[in-house]
């Protein structure tokens, strides 16, 4: 009976937590259909009229279709390459057979988690300017790359360190190599941690405002959505009518990404919390 009431309970919270957390995203969408009076006037009330006219007014006047193309290139070929190098390299830091190797290795692959981004951002960007990077797509990709990468590798490094060695030596002794036991062994074994991965890059560089900004500015046929959506906001005003809806055209593509992917998000993770 008292576990009966504890669980009745414990799931009334989990349900006014929820709510809490989706009022911010439920007043967006409420006022995404209003006019900058309106919204003022009436922020917590429900529209006057239900219509998309600020949705295509603002797809419209921000070319929302090439940025649309712009932050689906930068995600998909960011997370590409975080999940092409960090395996190798978490495979090598964890097979090495030399510990003070492994050790150090790991080290500097995780220093830049450790060290805030805004402490650095500002000779990241001159020493850019030096190979002429800044607002160009390269740039943008290759520093993003670079900052997904560390926290990838620790991740996929502990998920590997939960799986035996004694699969890859028998494997050594039919005559396999390492590239071998690599591609056809390690490297099925890490699809859900690689999931998990795939899915927390993916929502880092399609949610990305500071990087974008710092690299590419206010070069329109470069920007993401999410730089694209800070013009909107000026120390002077704010064009509501126009932030509101190009912010929920922005949420709901990684909305929708994020609860397809969710459970596989669990799996790897729990899948990697348990030493094997």
């Amino acid at each position: 009976m008292k576990k009966a009431i504890l669980g009745k309970g414990i799931f009334a919270i989990t349900i006014v937590l929820s709510l809490f957390w989706l009022m911010p995203l439920i007043f967006i969408f409420m006022n995404s259909f209003k006019g900058d009076a309106e919204i003022i006037n009436h922020f917590l009330a429900l529209p006057k009229e239900w219509t998309l006219q600020y949705y295509v007014a603002t797809w419209n006047k921000f070319n929302f279709p090439l940025l649309l193309k712009n932050t689906i290139f930068y995600t998909v070929t960011t997370t590409v390459m975080v999940l092409l190098f960090a395996p190798m390299a978490s495979y090598f830091i964890a097979r090495s057979r030399h510990m003070l190797v492994c050790r150090i290795s790991l080290l500097l692959m995780i220093l830049p988690i450790m060290v805030p981004f805004q402490t650095y951002m500002i000779s990241l960007t001159k020493f850019l300017g030096g190979f002429h990077l800044i607002g160009t797509r390269l740039g943008y990709i290759s520093v993003t790359v670079g900052l997904l990468l560390p926290l990838a590798v620790y991740i996929i490094y502990n998920y590997i360190n939960t799986i035996p060695m004694t699969l890859e030596e028998s494997a050594y002794i039919d005559g396999a190599n390492i590239f071998q036991c690599y591609f056809y062994i390690i490297l099925p074994l890490l699809r859900p941690i690689l999931t998990t991965v795939l899915v927390l890059d993916a929502l880092s560089t399609w949610n990305d405002v500071i990087t974008n900004q710092l690299i590419v500015g206010t070069k329109m046929s470069s920007m993401n959505i999410q730089n694209a959506l800070y013009m909107f906001f000026s120390v002077q005003s704010t064009d509501w009518s126009h932030a509101l809806p190009g912010t929920m055209m922005s949420i709901i593509p990684s909305l929708l990404f994020f609860l397809v992917m969710q459970k596989y998000i669990v799996t790897g993770i729990t899948a990697g919390a348990v030493k094997g």
